[in-house]
């Protein structure tokens, strides 16, 4: 007989107040995103030519976008750009990602 034992640290993650312009703000990017992430899903399923306007948005969101970039590369900056959006932990590091790094530097070349 398997015995299960369940241990529970309450308040362990903090998060630092934030001001409501700012978390309006991050919200409306990550939404935005969310969307952009969407339809780029959908280009990838139908094997379509991305949008010139889904393309700006992406730019404007600060993923970028070199010609010819598959649909399955911008999806995956979409996840990277998001992390930047995403708040942290209260005394956690603040480091760029060596995910972000390394897209940064296969969507350069």
């Amino acid at each position: 007989m398997a015995t299960f034992v369940r241990n529970r640290v309450l308040n362990q993650l903090q998060w630092s107040p934030e001001e409501e312009d700012l978390r309006a703000s991050r919200r409306e990017a990550l939404c935005e995103l969310d969307g952009l992430l969407t339809q780029l899903e959908e280009v990838n399923l139908r094997g379509t030519v991305i949008p010139t306007r889904v393309l700006v948005a992406l730019r404007r969101r600060g993923v970028m976008v070199r010609p010819r970039t598959s649909a399955a590369e911008l999806i995956e900056a979409v996840f990277t750009v998001q992390e930047q959006y995403m708040r942290q932990p209260a005394g956690a590091v603040a480091s760029e990602p060596a995910a972000l790094t390394e897209l940064r530097r296969r969507l350069a070349s």
